[in-house]
């Protein structure tokens, strides 16, 4: 079970640690560094902060909790392509609402964006849907914080089903896709 971060728990973003410290947080992100700094500080091991505190809250209260759903990919013929970018932005949206999109530097994202320009996976989105490019360029404001990206000139990935102008901009995981290019930035290396 994981507690869902958009509701607000009874007593508060409140978590006590491993020792019986009391941790208070006005936010989810607030409450997740006051853990990590007083676990460096104090030289105990890190853990996983969000996980505990999610952990405990849904032994306090289940009801506020979901359950565990695995992330399950979506093949590539069981959406179109504009599908899966939308479905890439709705991962990112919820991602955006408790904080978790981190940004890289600039001169990063310029060498990703020069990267997904000459790659074979870049493909446009069906302009005929006029609802999905909205929505997408709803979503690019927001993720981006109401800034466009520089790199606007780019397609979504056809292979990961996300946005490419947007995508080079924020922290991602590497992925084991077989059909990324052996140059690509997303792709796993090993």
């Amino acid at each position: 079970m994981n507690f869902n971060p958009n509701l607000y728990p009874e007593g508060g973003r409140v978590f006590t640690d491993r020792d019986g410290t009391i941790h208070r947080g006005d936010s989810w992100r607030e409450l997740y560094e006051k853990i990590r700094r007083y676990r460096e500080i104090n030289k105990f091991e890190p853990g996983d902060p969000e996980a505990e505190v999610s952990a405990q809250l849904c032994a306090k209260m289940p009801h506020l909790c979901r359950p565990n759903a695995p992330h399950v990919q979506p093949t590539h013929h069981s959406q179109s392509h504009n599908q899966r970018v939308l479905q890439w932005f709705s991962v990112q949206l919820s991602r955006k609402r408790v904080n978790a999109i981190p940004r890289v530097e600039d001169d990063v994202a310029a060498d990703r964006a020069a990267i997904c320009a000459r790659c074979p996976m870049q493909r446009a989105l069906n302009a005929a849907c006029e609802g999905c490019i909205s929505s997408i360029k709803t979503s690019r404001k927001v993720i981006l914080d109401g800034k466009a990206s520089q790199h606007q000139h780019l397609s979504p990935c056809a292979a990961l089903g996300e946005d490419c102008s947007t995508s080079v901009h924020i922290e991602q995981a590497p992925q084991a896709e077989p059909s990324l290019p052996a140059e690509c930035w997303r792709r796993a290396q090993g």
